[in-house]
């Protein structure tokens, strides 16, 4: 039996070369760039889900606020148009994140309720028909992936209230 000798074993001993190294760096890279890639379109939805997230909570509490009044005094709430300007910090933990006066320096949520009194019979009941419809509308301002706020996007929320008989 003989035994090998040094120039037999290392040329038995195989490992990777310079090009196999190479190519799976590039696919591992490749990859990493795909997730990084998903991880900003999902961090964009996030964003996305709470701007409307939010709109949503201020045009159903406007509309929760006048419902309220309705049931307790129907004739306080009053034909006409009045315009909010509404922060999204602090979202439902008070009722006086919206204000009359404009917001500076600050992303706004835009409120505009509007109270229409018997508007042609449509979800009325009684004789006469007796109801107001009111529409909230909140509009805003999104911050998208590259940091611009060029797009207003819009909720609308609708409501018929009757008085109590």
């Amino acid at each position: 039996m003989t035994t090998p000798t040094r120039t037999q074993v290392t040329r038995d001993e195989r490992g990777f070369t310079l090009a196999e190294v190479l190519l799976a760096t590039a696919i591992i890279l490749v990859g990493l760039v795909a997730v990084a890639t998903g991880f900003q379109f999902a961090t964009s939805g996030v964003a996305t889900g709470r701007g409307e997230t939010v709109a949503v909570f201020l045009a159903e509490q406007r509309l929760e606020q006048l419902k309220t009044t309705a049931m307790t005094d129907y004739d306080a709430i009053a034909a006409g148009t009045t315009t909010e300007f509404c922060l999204a910090s602090n979202i439902g933990a008070t009722s006086s994140n919206c204000q009359g006066t404009a917001i500076t320096n600050a992303p706004a949520y835009t409120r505009v309720t509007t109270v229409t009194i018997n508007p042609g019979g449509t979800g009325c009941t009684g004789a006469p028909l007796l109801c107001k419809r009111i529409h909230v509308n909140v509009t805003y301002r999104p911050v998208t992936t590259s940091g611009d706020a060029s797009q207003t996007r819009t909720v609308d929320v609708y409501a018929v209230v009757t008085p109590r008989s």
